[in-house]
């Protein structure tokens, strides 16, 4: 079939108008209750029969489908919660404001737009039913930009797909793989003792310093695509009131990017042959605190991504150019957890996480 009934059937004014309506709510993690109940609303005036699926709290996912004959389902996914506002916003964060084709507002691109395109979409898919055979699923989830606990849930109900669409920002390279992330804790047991005779203990500050300055022993893995990456991300010892003692505990964590054929399970194996390394007098305890998010590639053979790369071009004009992320989204769980063909492709935006976020309108509706 062809795809651009389907842009004939979108506005860019509505498409900029629904994700005003969805940048209007504040909707940090744990806050996302009032904008899922405008997104159920919208989709039940467009006919659909959405369904409001329990995660943690008031904040449920929103689930569509459209059903229309024997034929391969589609996932489409987005996410309605954002980062917290920063300072130095021109305007009202929750305010949108349109500057030509520009639309600025928290989460505009990361990724209220992208959760009304999928919309958008939907409602066009459930109107054009004779031009196509067989399911979508829409899905608007919370809680990506914290623990996923929106995608946990949607996963464990048992979802069932062929493949899938995660409507985040990426226009101009749909994203075919990513890295992965650990959030690596390290927990490190010394000795306390009087800190005038630092000898009789053993110190747990300065034995986590030395693994700390071990880390560049081992290697960053790289992939012809990706490149895996580590930070430290905080370190902590002793106690908050002054005290001459010394420290018999400390922790540090470390964010660690990783790449296809890298988990949770191989860095662990890592550090504890790096701190056994060290043969120190601590006792070092290693976990991975979530979330923990694993790397995937989707192989550019798959029969879906040559229908995602015509309509692609009937769209836009030319054929894309994939690319994969260098950060981590609920993508990684549909692609490696689902095992589903997943491409990332949304709305071109910018300024993610910072002030003064924007996307542009026409990318919105396609």
């Amino acid at each position: 079939m062809t795809e651009t009934w389907l842009a004939e059937l979108v506005d860019d004014d509505e498409a900029a108008t629904l994700t005003s309506e969805l940048v209007a709510f504040r909707s940090y993690p744990g806050e996302e209750g009032p904008v899922q109940r405008r997104v159920a609303a919208w989709l039940e005036d467009a006919g659909l029969k959405p369904e409001r699926q329990p995660t943690e709290g008031d904040r449920p996912n929103v689930i569509a489908r459209v059903e229309n004959g024997e034929g391969p389902t589609l996932l489409l996914n987005g996410h309605v919660d954002t980062v917290l506002a920063v300072e130095g916003w021109s305007t009202d964060p929750w305010r949108t404001r349109r500057d030509g084709d520009r639309l600025y507002g928290l989460g505009a691109a990361d990724m209220k737009s992208g959760v009304a395109a999928a919309m958008l979409a939907t409602r066009a898919l459930h109107r054009g039913r004779e031009q196509w055979r067989g399911t979508v699923i829409f899905s608007s989830v919370v809680d990506e930009e914290a623990f996923s606990l929106g995608a946990h849930a949607l996963i464990a109900s048992g979802l069932r797909a062929d493949y899938c669409i995660v409507t985040e920002s990426a226009w101009d390279r749909p994203a075919l793989g990513s890295v992965g992330k650990t959030l690596l804790r390290i927990d490190v047991t010394g000795k306390a003792a009087h800190a005038s005779w630092p000898w009789d203990g053993i110190n747990a500050a300065t034995e986590a310093a030395r693994l700390v300055a071990r880390l560049d022993d081992i290697p960053i893995r790289e992939h012809p695509r990706m490149r895996g990456s580590r930070a430290v991300l905080g370190f902590s010892s002793g106690n908050e009131q002054y005290v001459i003692t010394v420290p018999e505990r400390a922790t540090f964590t470390i964010n660690r990017h990783i790449v296809p054929g890298e988990t949770g399970e191989s860095v662990l194996a890592e550090m504890r042959h790096l701190a056994a390394g060290l043969n120190s007098p601590a006792r070092f305890e290693f976990a991975i605190d979530p979330p923990y998010y694993p790397a995937f590639e989707v192989a550019p053979s798959q029969p879906f991504l040559g229908q995602f790369s015509a309509a692609y071009e009937a769209e836009i004009g030319h054929a894309p150019t994939f690319g994969t992320n260098t950060g981590v989204a609920d993508t990684n769980y549909f692609a490696a957890d689902l095992a589903l063909p997943t491409v990332q492709f949304g709305p071109r935006g910018a300024e993610f996480h910072q002030k003064d976020e924007w996307v542009d309108v026409p990318s919105i509706g396609g």
